[in-house]
C-alpha cells in the first residue's frame, strides 16, 4: 500500500503483462460467450495452441505458456476428434473424463486440483459452466462455482465458456457472473467483441474462419457485406 501523488502515478510504466497483445492480461478471468455452435471450443483450443507454443494469435504476439484445457462439454471421441483438426502437436494438456457437474462435488474438485497442480500450466480454460456446475445461475448461487474456480487457479489467468440466453449477447445467468470476471469476450460469426476489460483498446477484432473451420484474423470490413450479397442472391 502506498500513497502517491496522482501528477506521479499517471507518469509510472503500466505493468500489465499481455498473453496476447493487447487483447488477454496475464490476470482475471475472461467470460467468453457464444451462442451454440459458434465455434467457441475451436477458438479456445487455438488460443491455447499458441500460448503453448508461444506463436501468434489473431495475429497478435503472445507470451509462452503452458496450458491446461478442462473438457466437461464433449466425449472422449468427439474432443479427440477436435484436437486432431486444431492442434493435433500441441504440447499442452487437457483434462478428459471429467464428470458432470464436478464442481459440486468436493471429491471431484479435489481431482481437479491435483491435476492443476501436476501440470503447473500457466492459463487454463473450462469448458463449460453447464457441465461443471448444476448451481441455479439466475441466482447469486452462480457464484459458488465461480469462487471454487477462482481458487482452484490461484491467481492465473484462466477463461471459462459459457452460453447467451437465446437470440442475446449477454451471458447467461445473474448478473454476477459479468460482474466477477475481468474480460467478457462475445464470439460472433465474423467478430470477437470485447464487452468488457478496460485494458482492452479495440473493442471489436474482425474475424473469420479458412477452409478448416479455423478462426483468423480478418482486415476486409466490407467481407460482411460480401457475404451478405450471396446469401441475397
Amino acid at each position: 500500500m502506498r500513497a502517491v501523488p496522482i501528477v506521479k502515478f499517471v507518469q509510472e510504466e503500466d505493468r500489465v503483462e499481455w498473453l496476447v497483445a493487447d487483447l488477454l492480461p496475464s490476470v482475471g478471468f475472461t467470460l467468453f460467450v457464444g451462442r451454440k455452435g459458434i465455434g467457441k471450443t475451436t477458438f479456445a483450443i487455438q488460443l491455447c495452441a499458441a500460448l503453448q507454443a508461444g506463436t501468434s494469435f489473431l495475429g497478435r504476439n503472445t507470451l509462452q505458456r503452458n496450458i491446461l484445457y478442462i473438457q466437461a462439454d464433449s466425449v472422449d471421441d468427439e474432443w479427440r476428434d477436435i484436437l486432431r483438426r486444431v492442434a493435433p502437436d500441441s504440447r499442452g494438456y487437457t483434462v478428459v473424463d471429467v464428470p458432470s457437474r464436478c464442481l459440486d462435488i468436493p471429491e471431484h474438485t479435489a481431482q481437479l486440483q491435483d491435476k492443476i497442480q501436476k501440470v503447473q500450466p500457466g492459463f487454463i480454460v473450462f469448458d463449460s459452466l453447464y457441465n461443471m456446475s448444476a448451481r441455479p445461475i439466475n441466482t447469486e448461487a452462480v457464484q459458488i462455482p465461480v469462487n471454487i474456480m477462482i481458487a482452484l487457479t490461484k491467481g492465473l489467468p484462466w477463461l471459462l465458456i459459457h452460453h447467451p440466453p437465446h437470440h442475446e449477447s449477454r451471458a447467461s445467468g445473474h448478473h454476477s457472473l459479468g460482474a466477477k470476471c475481468s474480460n467478457e469476450w462475445h464470439l460472433e460469426r465474423n467478430k470477437l467483441i470485447i464487452d468488457k476489460g478496460r485494458l482492452v483498446k479495440t473493442k471489436e477484432i474482425l474475424i473469420t474462419r479458412d477452409a478448416r473451420g479455423l478462426w483468423c484474423a480478418r482486415e476486409d470490413k466490407h467481407e460482411d457485406d460480401d457475404l451478405m450479397h450471396k446469401e441475397l442472391i
